[in-house]
């Protein structure tokens, strides 16, 4: 009998492998960075075969951390960054070029040219990325002659090196690919024809939870159902508990994205936001609508990397809390653009209200707060198609930043509920492959446990004062774009 759920969360920057128990408490961990490549201004490649190798130590250092045997590993499920794309060899299994990850641009201007043609595609969704590798790298194009292309988000990939063969995803993946048609709930055809592929090329859908497929020893150690595929911010809407139409999540990372629960229905949110299948069970889709700040933790890799004033980011945190206030200063965090609402990549940051009396712990403090303003704004936009929830609910690394968490309380006057799991998504995913599995039982176990709640503690008319002069400050810093 099975002991633990096994949660593989393939992120932008590392790979991480959690086990969870019968009681989705994790009991293990492990995690590796992956390398960033950026080969031209605006490109952004990964390994594939390091991904992969990455993924198996992972998963072996976690295994063996809790001393587990082959047989007792129950159910597997992945999680992982959407919109990157992958190229592989169905014969052999190797990939045929770099991974392109979803904040490569250099589809940018084909992007437009589609969307001349009536196709809604942007640089940061994966088919135009297909199409670039299908046309332009000679080993594609050969296997796409033989009929042994394979294209994929990285979940196929990984779907495929640990069963040794399966091509599939899930429609949560699918559907942040740019290629899915929501009503028909399969691949686009119009535009798979537009961009020269079909859907031999792409992998077969699957519902989120089920089993498609078994590991194989070979490649990780144990054989075990595969049985959850799932994009990491609709897994971690689902690991959070948001269930029902109108909950709610933020997952703070070096982005933050904003997921309301919207049911049944394929809803419109406001600007800059985009529907997606949250995940489907048992042919059920269940939708949510999606908001992105692109900058959240980055902004504190900057104050650590950029100009020094952090030895370690876990320093902000005290750091921030050693002032009551910002003392006039403030940030818009536009590093690499600006999100929902605005949706504009050429916006950059803006500090601003600096004095002689500004301190380190001021800017520290400021820069929280213009991320918990970004927050707001994207949570009000997506909130565009649902009702406003009672309250948001949080993970990510950013999380534990009791000041951060205490602002976004008081900017959205809702109480913030921090999981105890911080990588929701690798909750979700586990929960995901044990209910296809019965490994929680006979039906779903609900594993959501908020560690913390921050609630709002300022009153509602100085919410809005404080709403109001952040979005003067965002006119200053997008007055030339807009």
């Amino acid at each position: 009998m099975g002991r633990y759920a096994l949660a593989i969360d393939a992120g932008t920057t590392g790979v991480r492998a959690i086990l969870f128990d019968a009681a989705g408490v994790a009991r293990a961990a492990a995690y590796r960075e992956l390398t960033m490549r950026y080969p031209q201004p605006g490109w952004v490649e990964q390994d594939p075969d390091e991904l992969w190798q990455r993924a198996r130590e992972v998963v072996a250092e976690a295994v063996r951390s809790v001393s587990a045997a082959p047989g007792e590993i129950a159910t597997v499920g992945i999680t992982n960054q959407r919109g990157s794309a992958v190229a592989w060899d169905a014969r052999t299994l190797e990939p045929l070029a770099p991974m392109l990850v979803w904040q490569d641009v250099r589809t940018a201007d084909r992007c437009r040219e589609l969307g001349e043609q009536g196709f809604f595609v942007t640089p940061n969704t994966s088919v135009t990325k297909y199409e670039w590798i299908a046309k332009r790298v000679d080993a594609a194009r050969d296997a796409l002659a033989a009929g042994a292309l394979r294209l994929g988000t990285p979940d196929s990939w990984l779907a495929s090196k640990l069963t040794g063969g399966l091509h599939a995803t899930d429609h949560s993946n699918a559907s942040a690919t740019g290629v899915y048609a929501h009503f028909e709930r399969t691949w686009d055809t119009a535009l798979l024809d537009a961009v020269d592929l079909d859907a031999a090329q792409l992998p077969k859908l699957v519902d989120s939870s089920g089993e498609f497929g078994r590991t194989s020893t070979e490649a990780i150690g144990f054989e075990a159902p595969l049985a959850a595929l799932c994009g990491d911010q609709q897994a971690s809407l689902f690991g959070l508990g948001c269930r029902e139409r109108g909950l709610t999540k933020c997952s703070y990372g070096t982005s933050a994205m904003v997921d309301v629960n919207t049911a049944d229905s394929v809803t419109a949110g406001g600007p800059g936001t985009y529907p997606l299948v949250a995940w489907s069970i048992a042919g059920e889709v269940t939708y949510c609508v999606e908001g992105l700040v692109v900058t959240a933790g980055a902004a504190v890799q900057w104050l650590r990397d950029g100009i020094g004033i952090l030895a370690d980011a876990a320093e902000i945190t005290p750091l921030a809390a050693s002032v009551a206030d910002s003392g006039g200063a403030w940030v818009v965090p536009a590093f690499q653009g600006l999100g929902a609402p605005y949706g504009l990549s050429g916006a950059r940051a803006m500090i601003g209200g600096l004095t002689r009396g500004t301190s380190r712990a001021h800017i520290a403090r400021a820069f929280l707060e213009g991320i918990a303003q970004r927050v707001a704004d994207a949570a009000e936009c997506v909130w565009a198609a649902s009702n406003t929830p009672t309250a948001l609910r949080a993970d990510g690394g950013a999380s534990a930043n009791e000041v951060l968490m205490q602002l976004q309380a008081d900017l959205l006057g809702l109480p913030v509920e921090c999981s105890r799991e911080r990588d929701g998504a690798a909750l979700g995913a586990a929960a995901l492959a044990a209910q296809a599995t019965g490994f929680w039982g006979s039906g779903d176990v609900d594993a959501w446990r908020p560690a913390r709640v921050f609630e709002p503690a300022i009153a509602a008319d100085v919410r809005e004062q404080r709403r109001e002069q952040w979005k003067r400050r965002l006119a200053l810093a997008t007055q030339d774009l807009v």
